[in-house]
């Protein structure tokens, strides 16, 4: 009884020190957006697909290729005939005085069969198979723009929620300060409603004020671990995430957006899949050329494996063909009219593209432009905001001032703490946005 007592708090020992191992385990650190996108490419489950997927196209096109090499096959076979079948030969073949009508019973062959053989086949010339190779190419650098256009976006999402995780961080900050003055803004109300000099009424104003301050700090604390969590999963990952990084830490170089949009690249690759694809239909018109050469080789024997008194027998073919297509029906032309009109549709997509990213950009540099600008006033805004909050403080604590007007006061504060957040939040998301537009996937090298 007291050796399995032992062995159960060895147990839950080692459960316990494995579980405080798990939580004391240190989390993920990213001091910058450029980590987590280096991140993500490792681990992101969009981005991880989209390599394999161009694997699977690089694999496709060499499989497509495959099919211009000559085919050679071997093969070797084995036959018991267990009984051989008799044949009726006329007597005259034997006999020119038999009776005509006359016949005798012969066996041909003999019971055992050994073959082998070597079959070449190459089509020399076959449009069909060489325009898909073609496609399959053009498909394969398709997948390669995928994996930057699935970059991109997940990039995309990635800045949303990284620089939400970094802005509640700010706004937690900014809300706790907020809780340390609406505590003392109480703490002097209620003194002087214990000294009679002000009512309930505004003792409750008060109370209000410092209740709905730490509501919007459980809000803010609330939604960081929702955007952790989110974080989390958009990397794939199950550790724990901890963010250094701060909206003011980062400045762009320049606002130039110089390279090729993704989703242009992509287009591109589209129209020239449909071109591609339109020759491989008009390949249904033109002739093919193929070559083959067959060498096979039997050995009969009255004994099973005796080659030692067996009938060698040899054979040998070679061949060219030409097939010309002269009529099916129209079906080919019709293949290729629609064809041609999925190509023409695919490079009118293209020209639409171009003109989306264009004024896409136009309107990203604008709002990186006002966003900055608003920035710039709500930031100025607020600097006075707290200026004149410190003096109402003052006024109100040297009782120069009601508690209404002070928080009066108090509640501009808040507004002008409102309006910078969403300032910030817009110019700092704008600003990665314009940093995800800069990268140069075709490099995959992130600035």
């Amino acid at each position: 009884m007291n050796r399995v007592l032992f062995l159960l708090v060895a147990l839950l020992n080692a459960t316990s020190i494995f579980s405080q191992s798990e939580v004391l385990k240190p989390p993920i650190q990213f001091e910058s957006f450029k980590e987590v996108l280096q991140y993500a490419d490792e681990n992101a489950i969009a981005i991880k697909g989209a390599v394999i997927n161009e694997q699977i196209a690089n694999s496709g096109q060499k499989e497509a290729h495959a099919y211009l090499y000559p085919s050679i096959n071997a093969s070797a076979g084995y036959n018991n005939n267990l009984t051989i079948q008799p044949t009726l030969v006329p007597s005259e073949f034997f006999n020119p005085s038999a009776p005509s009508g006359s016949f005798e019973e012969l066996t041909f062959g003999q019971q055992h069969l050994t073959s082998a053989g070597v079959q070449v086949q190459w089509d020399i010339l076959n449009f069909k198979k060489i325009f898909a190779s073609q496609t399959a190419k053009v498909v394969a650098n398709q997948s390669e723009v995928n994996t930057q256009r699935s970059k991109f976006n997940t990039y995309n999402l990635l800045a949303s929620t990284y620089y939400s995780i970094v802005l509640s961080q700010e706004s937690i900050k900014i809300y706790e300060e907020n809780i340390r003055i609406s505590d003392s803004i109480y703490a002097n109300t209620k003194e002087k409603f214990q000294k009679g000099i002000l009512s309930d009424a505004e003792l409750n104003a008060a109370e209000i004020k410092q209740l709905q301050n730490r509501r919007k700090l459980n809000l803010a604390e609330g939604n960081l671990s929702r955007f952790n969590n989110q974080l989390r999963s958009q990397l794939n990952t199950k550790e724990q995430i901890a963010i250094t990084d701060t909206p003011q830490s980062f400045i762009l170089e320049n606002a130039n957006l110089q390279t090729s949009h993704p989703e242009i690249a992509w287009q591109e690759t589209e129209v020239r899949k449909y071109a591609s694809l339109l020759k491989q239909k008009k390949s249904l018109l033109l002739p093919s050329l193929s070559f083959g050469h067959q060498y096979n080789v039997n050995w009969a024997s009255d004994r099973f494996m005796d080659f030692s008194n067996s009938n060698y027998l040899p054979q040998q073919a070679i061949g060219a063909k030409l097939s010309i297509p002269l009529f099916n029906g129209f079906s080919s032309r019709q293949k290729i009219k629609q064809s041609k009109l999925e190509l023409s549709y695919q490079q009118f997509k293209l020209e639409n593209t171009k003109l989306l990213m264009q004024n896409e950009d136009e309107q990203l540099l604008l709002d990186l432009k006002n966003s900055l600008q608003d920035l710039s006033d709500n930031t100025e805004i607020l600097k006075l905001m707290k200026e004149n909050d410190i003096h109402s403080k003052n006024k109100y604590e040297s009782g120069i001032i009601s508690l209404n007007e002070r928080l009066d006061m108090y509640e501009d504060l808040l507004t002008a703490q409102d309006n910078y957040l969403q300032s910030l939040a817009s110019f700092t998301l704008t600003q990665y946005k314009v940093y995800i537009r800069q990268i140069d996937f075709n490099s995959n090298n992130l600035k």
